[in-house]
């Protein structure tokens, strides 16, 4: 097998793989083999396997969709031979229609977001040419239209990306661009008060499309992805009360800060970018294996894993977009601002939420969205002043006389990680509460967990 044919091949494998429910071994597909041309081959395969897909054959539908693939690519004696038209429009056509399937199988359970980074490390890549490369080098050379304040390498990856942003995940990158208005200024402020670039400040899009309350499968949270262990490493505050990893501007600072530190002990700021994905660890093998500092070097090993190879082409990718949106098919100014407009007041603390929602005569739900690092219905129980933010226009003097909470009436929590062969119901008996107190404090909407699930428990009722 040709390395184009393989590479492709084993690019919508990986998709497919990260979202089948079970590992199972692949089954021989139906083959219709009696239809000789490649095209018709290929789209016999394909109907088979949505054919599968429906039916919830999972292993079939792959086996199918791999054999029409297969098709196209064996109809070459090269890769200069394939019909590169054909085989992007079917891979696109597998991923709109495996995706569209499996488009709520692995978002978080508890009513989160999904990190857009899960779709965008998953994503089927096109096959670019070498001339589709040198069109986007020349583009992106002409520096008199577009300043970068990193260095912009475009190689194939960062082509075939942009490519996949234009067509697979257009609507993905272009709900980034409508959230990005209201942060990337003040996101922008704070690299560049600690010599950050300050074009990092569009990482956020593929990481969470700029969404606040985005959580990975991994368990990183927030607009930029912070695992718990990173975040308190650099001074965001995570336990049962407050995640600050939810605040994007307190996240922003200590994206900035690990950022910089990363690039301090390696000096290079594609190498900073492969540690904040993958961690340094993995990296440093990498980096120690080839004996190179280089990225792209290491991009084409075997010692880093897929999601870190993949993550600096993307991000490149979504640079370039969110520098000239207009010129790749998307616009900029659509979203709905969430925090423009606010402003932060002093309240006692612990305070009930809702009660500073009713002198403000507005509804919790809103005041909650406001500060979205709060997790219970009252301000942290352990500061005797807390900064909440509130509308521009609320007036301060209906805030007048508000009382803390008294220490005997805040509940009392724990915190769980679940192990295999838990279910919500052992859990709740082992700790003395009930499934519906669990679901309540951790925002389940089913009784679905999963094996290393970090989960808050109510305290005795």
């Amino acid at each position: 097998m040709s390395k184009a044919r393989s590479w492709l091949l084993s690019a919508v494998l990986l998709l497919l793989a990260a979202c089948s429910p079970s590992r199972s071994a692949l089954r021989p597909a139906p083959g219709p083999m009696a239809v000789q041309g490649p095209s018709e081959r290929a789209e016999s395969f394909f109907q088979s396997g949505k054919a599968s897909l429906e039916k919830g054959d999972m292993a079939g539908a792959k086996a199918c969709f791999d054999q029409s693939l297969d098709a196209l690519l064996a109809a070459g004696g090269s890769a200069m031979e394939v019909d590169r038209g054909a085989l992007n429009d079917m891979v696109k056509r597998i991923a709109d229609i495996e995706l569209n399937y499996l488009k709520d199988k692995n978002s978080p359970e508890n009513g989160e977001h999904e990190a857009f980074l899960d779709q965008v490390i998953a994503t089927p890549l096109f096959l670019p040419s070498a001339q589709d490369v040198q069109d986007l080098q020349q583009k992106v050379g002409e520096t008199a239209v577009v300043a970068y304040s990193l260095p912009v390498i475009v190689n194939s990856q960062v082509v075939s990306f942009l490519k996949a942003f234009q067509t697979i995940r257009h609507e993905g990158i272009q709900r980034a661009l409508d959230r990005m208005g209201e942060f990337i200024g003040p996101f922008k402020e704070t690299l560049r008060r600690y010599g950050v670039p300050e074009d990092l400040a569009y990482l956020p899009i593929i990481e969470s499309g700029f969404r606040v309350d985005a959580t990975s499968r991994a368990r990183a949270r927030g607009a930029w992805q912070f695992m718990a262990a990173t975040a308190r490493l650099f001074g965001l505050r995570v336990d049962w009360q407050v995640d600050e990893r939810l605040d994007p501007f307190k996240a922003a600072d200590a994206a900035a800060r690990f950022l910089k530190h990363l690039h301090d002990e390696y000096g290079d700021w594609y190498i900073a970018l492969a540690c904040y994905n993958g961690g340094p660890r993995r990296v440093e093998r990498a980096m120690r294996a080839l004996q190179t500092a280089d990225f792209f070097t290491i991009n084409q090993s075997r010692h880093i894993r897929r999601e870190t190879k993949n993550y600096v082409p993307a991000f490149l990718a979504s640079l370039i977009i969110a520098r000239s949106p207009a010129e790749y098919g998307f616009t900029l100014g659509g979203g709905v601002p969430l925090f423009a407009g606010c402003k932060t007041v002093e309240v006692p603390s612990p305070v009930s939420l809702a009660l500073v929602a009713e002198r403000l005569q507005l509804s919790a739900a809103d005041l909650k969205k406001l500060n979205p690092e709060l997790l219970r219905d009252f301000t942290p129980s352990n500061k005797t002043v807390y900064s909440l933010r509130v509308p521009a226009t609320a007036d301060e003097a209906a805030l007048a006389g508000l009382e803390r909470i008294p220490a005997s009436r805040i509940p009392r929590y724990n915190s769980y990680r679940v192990r295999p062969g838990d279910t919500l119901s052992t859990i709740a008996r082992r700790h003395g509460t009930s499934v519906s107190r669990i679901q309540a404090a951790n925002n389940l909407r089913s009784t679905l967990i999963r094996p290393g699930m970090n989960l808050i428990i109510p305290g005795r009722e």
